[in-house]
């Protein structure tokens, strides 16, 4: 039987988020973006399947100018490997956020998904993600530039 865990980034596993991401992701990211994951505590995981690195998750949390504390937490990035994609590691990266969010008392999630992408755009449905808007170009950095939805997800206030 295989085991899933979650576990904290670390500078020694710092790597292995980066892999990660050049590996599924359709982007890339600068070397800030790795090294402030560091500084977000809860919001970066790596999933550990049978102790192999097969996910991660990458959020932050934003203030709206109205609010004074957090507003929502935005996934920056979440990503498994392929042959790993049916063992419900996405689904658990996610339902940690959730459970931070709740925590935490921040009211909802919020995510780009690619338009043209829609296994992801799914994924998220199923798990009450809505779309809320579409944002032309985006996805500056890939050739051509791509469009993405703006996914929202509110949580419930006895989370």
């Amino acid at each position: 039987m295989s085991k899933v865990q979650l576990d904290d980034l670390t500078p020694n596993n710092l790597g292995m988020l980066k892999r990660i991401n050049s590996v599924v992701l359709p982007t890339s990211y600068t070397d800030s973006f790795y090294t402030e994951a560091l500084t977000v505590g809860q919001l970066a995981k790596l999933a550990y399947y049978n102790e192999i690195p097969v996910g991660a998750i990458r959020c932050c949390l934003e203030v709206a100018p109205e609010h004074t504390k957090p507003s929502r937490i935005y996934i920056m990035t979440i990503a498994v490997l392929s042959p790993y994609r049916e063992n419900g590691i996405g689904g658990m990266l996610l339902d940690h956020i959730e459970r931070y969010a709740a925590e935490t008392f921040v009211p909802e999630l919020s995510v780009h998904a690619l338009t043209d992408d829609t296994e992801v755009i799914e994924w998220y449905k199923k798990r009450g993600f809505e779309i809320v808007d579409e944002v032309k170009g985006y996805y500056k950095r890939l050739t051509p530039a791509k469009d993405a939805y703006l996914m929202v997800k509110k949580l419930k206030k006895d989370q």
